[in-house]
């Protein structure tokens, strides 16, 4: 394989011509390393005459733009048509950048930054009303759509859409929403706990650490970038692997300069974390991790002034204990109370989850069993159950319950179920003051 070379601007040109393969590639990788490591010229591959790439030279690559000083930058152009699908199978355009030619890189590295382009000194979220942003709510373990279930609900919308003129896509997106219940159009996913509360202000504050917080840490990239740099609250309801499983695929955790701080009642915190993040279980050590993270223990019952938000916690019967955390600002509040076992007897002001519950605007509940199931066979597995979540909400005049933690086993035709006899319960159970219901589902958002 020849590889030729030619100034054009300031940028360093490389022309390699044949196939780079598992026989050409430690030649290809040779040279690219020389080019960026004896100048601070920019390097463009011209692989206009390369017929074929291979792993090998794509790794050839993947080196090159390692080792290459920071400030300097690699890019390929002029890719022929089976070259260009190995780049787009290989997923390969994010490692190394991809340009039609020569010169729409070079145009490309002079111009200006846009305005407004960078993502790097956004804001989390904009400020205004505390908002709460569910990014999982399944209990105990994940509970993954299977291909029976997605089949299945293909299958119930087309039953649905007989007899609909559907010739347009704004009268099938009608259609969806208006007349397709949620358990055919969508999901309630899942992923195990992990809720957001959005603040406004420039930390992030998360409950839990579920599956769902592999989607979070996504969702941060995604929004900000890489480069712009963190800091994340925490708040664990106890350390069950379920409420914990998510955050060795935390993203975040990997970046150094962000500052994750993990609060909660328990001593073990940071065992459980260590232990999920150290050999046999998983191949990257907790101690090895970039960022900065903290284990914060915090007191039952007592107030404290956290990322803008007044925070107490409650401790709540679940073997090893579990604690239900209130989250107060500017006249509005949000408890998160998750797996809890409710056992009164009587329902009145001497029962202490009334006080703390008292005028929420927002209860996050674990309503995972039905009643019949939390005091028989399931009694001191320490759930609770829909009807339960509805009278403390009467008791403490609760704006809104959103049930929580579903049952792993329930597909969203079950959850939903559930949903509206909740709703009828609330309704004939009401003793004057009204809840309003909602079954959480990954990728809600509620606003306060």
């Amino acid at each position: 394989m020849d590889i030729g070379e030619r100034r054009q601007g300031n940028i360093l040109v490389l022309a390699p011509v044949g196939r780079i393969d598992n026989l050409t590639s430690a030649a290809f990788q040779a040279r690219l390393l020389a080019a960026v490591t004896s100048s601070s010229a920019d390097v463009v591959v011209d692989l206009s005459g390369v017929e074929y790439i291979s792993s090998a030279g794509l790794r050839a690559l993947m080196t090159a733009s390692r080792q290459k000083p920071k400030e300097q930058r690699l890019a390929v152009a002029c890719l022929q048509t089976v070259v260009r699908e190995i780049f787009a199978i290989s997923r390969f355009s994010h490692i190394v950048p991809v340009f039609a030619t020569v010169e729409e890189a070079s145009t490309a590295w002079r111009a200006p930054p846009r305005p407004g382009s960078a993502v790097l000194h956004a804001e989390p979220e904009p400020a205004g009303p505390l908002r709460v942003r569910f990014w999982g709510t399944r209990g105990s373990l994940p509970a993954p759509l299977r291909e029976r279930a997605v089949r299945a609900k293909i299958r119930d919308a087309l039953l649905a859409a007989r007899g609909h003129a559907l010739e347009t896509e704004q009268a099938i997106d009608g259609f969806i929403d208006s007349k397709l219940p949620f358990s055919v159009r969508g999901t309630f996913g899942g992923n195990t706990s992990c809720v957001e509360i959005i603040t406004g202000g420039d930390e992030y504050v998360i409950c839990d650490l579920g599956t769902g917080m592999r989607e979070f840490g996504n969702h941060v990239l995604r929004v900000h970038g890489p480069v712009r740099k963190h800091c994340f609250n925490v708040f664990l309801s106890h350390p069950h692997w379920d409420h914990i499983m998510g955050f060795p695929f935390f993203a975040p955790a990997y970046i150094p300069g962000n500052r994750i701080r993990i609060y909660g009642c328990h001593d073990v915190l940071g065992e459980a974390l260590h232990t999920q993040h150290s050999s046999p279980c998983f191949p990257v050590d907790f101690r090895k991790l970039p960022s900065t993270i903290e284990f914060i223990t915090l007191e039952p019952d007592r107030t404290y002034e956290i990322a803008g938000l007044s925070v107490t916690s409650i401790r709540q019967l679940h073997t090893g204990d579990s604690y239900g955390y209130r989250f107060s600002q500017g006249g509005k509040s949000i408890v998160y109370s998750t797996d809890c076992e409710h056992k009164y007897s009587s329902l009145d002001e001497s029962y202490p989850f009334i006080a703390f519950y008292r005028n929420a605007d927002l209860l996050i509940f674990d309503a995972m069993y039905s009643l019949g199931d939390t005091i028989s066979v399931k009694e001191d597995w320490g759930h609770s159950s829909n009807v339960v979540a509805v009278e403390l909400a009467h008791a403490a005049q609760v704006k809104r319950l959103v049930l929580f933690h579903h049952e792993p086993a329930y597909d969203d035709r079950m959850i939903e179920e559930v949903s509206a006899e909740t709703i009828r319960f609330e309704e004939i159970s009401r003793p004057g003051h009204r809840v309003e219901v909602i079954s959480a589902y990954d990728g809600l958002e509620l606003e306060l």
